[in-house]
């Protein structure tokens, strides 16, 4: 447990050595980008090999017969879509989201008095293993289809459960330090 805490320390010890008004603006236009560019250039990508068919990383509560269901659905070529995109685009994107909440929380966290406010920053670090480990095990049982894999089917639809659920609290946790800050200077 020391060690974890030891570990969380220096993690944010890093971060408010990196986080300044100049990364925030890069990670902010990236984020941008992003999300009026590349997201619905690959939103238009999936249509075409995966019809509108749900996907894992798009869905907030789903079962494992559910994630067979997009499996069959797909098809061969759509499954290999999936797992091709999981391991190019969607390596990408969780990046920038987490980049961008990362700056941000480091950023505007900085002045506040609370002590446990510092770790916040570790949100956006979770919410980015939590995507990877989403993206690798989906793509596992796309790749075994139609081979099941009980254990990890079962385990996917709880990582983007966690996923969905961190990266809400770290949008959640910016949002209120951008207001505490402006509280902050206008009290």
């Amino acid at each position: 447990m020391q060690r974890a805490v030891e570990l969380s320390d220096r993690l944010v010890d890093i971060s408010e050595s990196l986080a300044s008004g100049r990364m925030l603006g890069l990670a902010t236009a990236t984020f941008i980008v992003f999300l009026t560019v590349i997201l619905p250039e690959e939103a238009s990508r999936n249509t075409a090999y995966l019809g509108d068919n749900p996907t894992p990383d798009g869905s907030f509560i789903y079962s494992s017969a559910d994630l067979y269901d997009m499996a069959s659905a797909y098809g061969a070529e759509g499954r290999r879509y999936y797992i091709r995109s999981r391991f190019t685009f969607d390596i990408v994107w969780p990046l920038a989201y987490g980049w961008f909440l990362w700056t941000g929380i480091t950023y505007f966290q900085q002045g506040i008095p609370n002590a446990r406010v510092k770790y916040s920053v570790l949100l956006p670090l979770l919410a980015v293993l939590l995507d990877f480990m989403e993206n690798t095990s989906a793509s596992v049982v796309m790749f075994l289809y139609p081979d099941q894999v009980p254990v990890l089917s079962h385990l996917v639809p709880i990582v983007t459960f966690g996923k969905w659920v961190v990266i809400g609290v770290s949008f959640t946790v910016l949002g209120l330090l951008i207001l505490a800050q402006i509280w902050k200077r206008v009290s």
